[in-house]
């Protein structure tokens, strides 16, 4: 059985538990049958991780965000993999990073070739699409850079994960992660975080049509 950190983390992060919502220790201890010590470190995980806010004297609530929110959050994300990108031009070795690169492409590339994923290949799709991401913080040399990004991403993936399981986004994401792959492979690093910057900006609109949906 997962932890239940990780539990309640896939159901923040599939808004199977929506934003906003109350988490109560009575609650959380009659669904998981378990004593209070592991739910109490679950929410500090989930605390640490930025998904929950705890109150004191209110109790623990599940991140709400707000578009003023998302702006800020896509562009700091933004600026955060740009730099992870001009990092790892230094990593001694590219064609790891090109090989691995080029893996992650091929894999998302599926969509090209198909006008709807099925339900059992967008989780493996959006696990790829977020490799590609992550992949430049594994081979940019700098644990607070890559620290700094993990908190954010998880208030990210909340909203990237309803986007991302429809076929337009998923298309427009891959076209712009083999414009990224291309630029990094040639040598244009700079050009390579630029696009990357470009592309979180345009995965904002997405999270923003879908915030709206939501409050609407």
């Amino acid at each position: 059985m997962l932890p239940k950190a990780e539990i309640l983390r896939a159901d923040i992060l599939s808004q199977k538990i929506p934003p906003g919502e109350k988490l109560t220790l009575k609650n959380l201890k009659e669904q998981f049958d378990v004593s209070s010590t592991p739910i109490r470190d679950a929410l500090t995980r989930l605390t640490e991780d930025g998904l929950v806010n705890y109150y004191s004297n209110v109790g623990v609530s599940v991140i709400s965000l707000n578009e003023q929110d998302l702006t800020e959050l896509y562009q700091f994300m933004g600026d955060l993999d740009r730099l992870a990108i001009l990092y790892s031009a230094s990593y001694p070795d590219h064609d790891v990073i090109y090989r691995e690169l080029d893996t992650v492409i091929k894999r998302t590339s599926i969509i090209e070739d198909k006008e709807v994923l099925s339900p059992e290949e967008i989780p493996q799709w959006i696990e790829y699409s977020d490799r590609f991401h992550l992949l430049f913080y594994d081979y940019c040399s700098n644990s607070r850079l890559t620290h700094a990004a993990e908190k954010l991403r998880s208030q990210l993936t909340i909203f990237s994960n309803l986007y991302e399981t429809e076929t337009e986004p998923q298309k427009k994401i891959n076209r712009m992660h083999t414009e990224i792959y291309r630029a990094y492979r040639s040598g244009d690093y700079a050009g390579a975080g630029d696009l990357m910057k470009q592309h979180l900006n345009d995965s904002l609109q997405y999270a923003l049509e879908n915030l709206r949906k939501i409050q609407n």
